[in-house]
């Protein structure tokens, strides 16, 4: 009968990794792509994400987590460029923040290797951070800095060493499910597969021609600032870090590039924009919030920006994503909604996937980011 054929609609973060999965498993795979592969616009863009295993979104992320430290390490060992740097991620809380002692305790009671620092010891081993007085860390021992361009681009080599076929620069107008498979209409032509995964990012599930769980678009600013001395920035003096203060959230990304530093914030971004037509001027109030970060919370670092760039990912309500079958078919798999921090599971959501399709079992997966949850909102 032949191998079951799969169809990966957007090759990005999630869809190189389940490209992956499925092609090493011996699915017939094509991913299908608007864009080129890997490319800088949209969810997997801005040259560094943060790998954590201490998770201040709960601690039910922990296993898809570990699963993906495991791919990671093991796509590294097989890619001619490197994108995972083992550096640790830091958090850093005012005193007795409640979301960092219950991201502590998580991380205790799963065992994820971790230290916890007092302002002291903050001081004297990442002074790169001014400190107002009383502040706490935790440090992810596991925590990393990932380079997303670079692991899409070996997660499609290895897709397509294990035979999978991709088609870049081919937007999908259309996923109709029906009894017998998926039709994929792609420019200008219609194909069938068994089934279809959809990991469109800011796109949602818009092409699925059925209804579908409601995601919003996201325009997400990332800048980088110029650093005068550039050793105290470097990987292995400067964990990537997420630190909240009483007005200010950020994350934080060391020197990959020879003389900058990128600073990113979780909310200064439009929301609701329609990703076809999103505008990719930066405006000087794009930068405000992340500019006060330089001024106010780091030492060493020149306060303009130097370089920037506009992003998109797609939220759903509850800022949870959605990894499971589409609710009207079984031959559809959604994994969507990561809600600006997907990548680092990207490589377990991956297997997840391919989970799915192979033998329909991920109960605990399923169980967390099923889409029933959300399918209230569909528009």
């Amino acid at each position: 009968m032949g191998r079951k054929t799969v169809a990966v609609v957007g090759v990005g973060a999630m869809g190189s990794m389940a490209m992956w999965q499925l092609a090493k498993r011996g699915f017939d795979v094509t991913g299908f792509d608007r864009m080129g592969v890997p490319h800088d616009t949209s969810a997997h863009g801005a040259e560094s994400r943060i790998f954590r295993m201490a998770y201040r979104e709960g601690a039910h992320y922990i296993p898809i987590l570990r699963r993906s430290l495991d791919l990671w390490t093991e796509l590294q060992a097989a890619s001619d460029r490197k994108f995972h740097y083992p550096i640790g991620c830091l958090y850093i809380a005012e005193a007795k923040a409640q979301w960092l002692t219950d991201t502590i305790q998580g991380a205790a009671e799963n065992d994820v290797r971790h230290e916890v620092l007092d302002e002291q010891a903050l001081r004297r081993r990442f002074p790169q951070h001014r400190l107002h007085g009383g502040e706490f860390a935790l440090l992810d021992t596991d925590g990393a800095l990932l380079r997303p361009e670079l692991a899409v681009r070996a997660a499609v080599k290895a897709a397509l060493a294990a035979g999978a076929t991709l088609l870049q620069g081919c937007p999908v107008d259309r996923v109709t499910p029906g009894p017998g498979g998926v039709e994929i209409v792609a420019d200008g032509r219609a194909q069938m597969f068994d089934a279809a995964v959809v990991t469109c990012g800011a796109w949602g599930a818009r092409m699925v021609d059925a209804p579908s769980p409601k995601i919003i678009a996201r325009r997400l600013v990332g800048t980088w600032f110029g650093v005068g001395d550039t050793a105290p920035f470097m990987p292995e003096r400067f964990p990537v870090c997420i630190r909240q203060t009483g007005h200010i959230d950020y994350s934080g990304f060391p020197c990959m590039d020879g003389w900058t530093v990128k600073i990113m914030p979780p909310i200064n971004y439009l929301s609701d924009v329609d990703p076809s037509q999103v505008d990719r001027t930066v405006t000087r109030s794009d930068t405000e919030i992340v500019r006060r970060v330089v001024r106010d919370l780091l030492e060493g670092v020149d306060p303009e920006p130097v370089r920037s760039g506009v992003y998109l990912d797609g939220f759903t309500t509850d800022r949870a994503p959605i990894i499971d079958y589409h609710p009207e078919s079984d031959r559809i798999v959604l994994a969507i909604g990561f809600s600006g921090h997907g990548f680092k599971m990207s490589a377990g959501v991956g297997a997840t996937v391919a989970d799915i399709i192979e033998n329909g079992q991920d109960n605990y997966i399923r169980h967390h980011f099923s889409a029933q949850r959300v399918f209230a909102d569909a528009a």
